[in-house]
């Protein structure tokens, strides 16, 4: 009996193995596919216009194969070059093989690897490239084709101005102008994904947090919550009541984020310092430094030289943002837009807006149909207060929000 036990256990353990083995080589293998890929086109700057998705992404046009048409994808530093698969008949994009991706939130899913021969944004053309092919479960976004990211990315220094909406890529940092009062911050690249990276501290801890730069992050900084419940830290927090999205290839799960207000953030090797500095956590996060960090400055990412380079627009940054407390979701199933997540201690939660109520009309816009929904987020972004018409229980109540800072 024991002699079966154990055989038994030993054909688990070397199937777990051949598991983890064929997990690491896939990995291995589809990064060397993802890193394919150069620039062929001689340039010495280039200025690239982008704009604003609905769901607070940076979209950039881009030719592929020799396209005439310009698609739409978001510029992501923090993931890698993505096919959404809607469009992938309309691309005609041969297979290259499987890989994993990872979401936002750290869970795993499988996908395929679509090969490119030819892409183009502005001047910048780069050919033999690969991209995995996704599906991007974003309401408001079925009109975006995908993600240029770090293995386009790193092949050229990019200066992104906020202000003006404008990005000037170049090969070299020379060819590019800078502030005098320009702020530095050394980087580290991972070998494989080509993630950029910097160390940060909050409130003076002696260890610091690695943290990837993450244009696709729509936040400020995204922590997995254990650093913010270190010992002797105390962070004021926030919970969040409702559901999160796991992001890449993922659906909604029960939210498990809360906020949480830090005294101060520092970036390890440089003088920086920033106080009060808001963070979301949830329990399984990789750590990501968001948009909403980097859109205070004109941002420039070197992938060659290892370097940050932070051009303040003001003298002082706030980096707490109003808000009403509350996200909204379009329920496809049912056809409603339903109130997604609640924030304690905010607008929202003092008015006691309740999870999956629906949404009948924000400033006497009705909800109609699932383009309606979008034009309902944007009222949301746009306005500082809004009335609200909700409906719960077959009983509708009208409340007017004003926007309040998150703490």
């Amino acid at each position: 009996m024991k002699k079966k036990i154990l055989k038994g256990i030993g054909v688990l353990l070397l199937i777990m193995v051949l598991i983890i083995g064929f997990i690491i080589y896939n990995m291995s293998s589809q990064y060397k596919k993802l890193r394919q890929g150069e620039l062929v086109s001689n340039i010495v700057t280039d200025t690239i216009p982008f704009t604003y998705s609905s769901t607070g992404h940076l979209l950039i046009n881009v030719k592929i194969n020799g396209s005439k048409k310009l698609y739409p994808f978001i510029l992501d530093s923090g993931a890698s070059s993505f096919i959404f698969s809607n469009h992938i008949d309309e691309l005609n994009l041969e297979m290259n093989g499987r890989g994993f991706g990872i979401d936002a939130n750290g869970s795993i899913f499988l996908t395929k690897i679509r090969s490119v021969d030819t892409l183009q944004i502005g001047n910048s053309i780069f050919e033999n490239t690969n991209a995995k092919e996704v599906v991007f479960n974003f309401n408001c976004s079925e009109d975006i084709y995908g993600i240029i990211g770090t293995g386009i990315m790193r092949h050229l220094i990019w200066q992104v101005d906020f202000k003006t909406q404008k990005i000037i890529v170049s090969k070299k940092l020379t060819d590019l102008s800078f502030q005098k009062d320009r702020i530095e911050i050394p980087l580290t690249e991972n070998k494989s994904s080509h993630h950029l990276r910097t160390l940060i501290k909050l409130n003076n801890q002696k260890k610091p947090i690695k943290v990837i730069l993450d244009l696709g992050n729509s936040g400020s900084l995204k922590l997995n919550e254990s650093y913010a419940l270190e010992e002797g830290l105390n962070l004021e927090y926030k919970k969040i009541d409702g559901t999160s999205s796991k992001g890449l290839g993922g659906n909604n799960d029960k939210s498990k984020e809360k906020f949480y207000l830090s005294d101060s953030l520092e970036f390890e090797d440089s003088s920086y310092r920033i106080h009060k500095f808001p963070i979301s956590t949830t329990p399984k996060a990789p750590n990501l430094l968001g948009l909403e960090f980097f859109n205070k400055y004109k941002t420039t990412f070197s992938w060659k030289d290892k370097k940050l380079i932070l051009e303040p627009y003001k003298n002082t940054q706030n980096f707490i943002w109003n808000t009403y407390g509350f996200s909204i979701d379009y329920n496809k199933k049912l056809n409603k837009v339903v109130i997604k997540s609640v924030t304690e201690k905010t607008p929202a939660s003092k008015a006691n807006l309740i999870v999956n109520s629906e949404v009948v009309s924000i400033n006497n816009i009705p909800f109609t149909d699932k383009s309606s929904f979008c034009n309902l987020k944007n009222l949301m972004k746009s306005n500082d207060t809004i009335k609200l018409k909700i409906k719960n229980d077959d009983l509708i109540k009208q409340h007017t929000l004003i926007k309040e800072p998150l703490f």
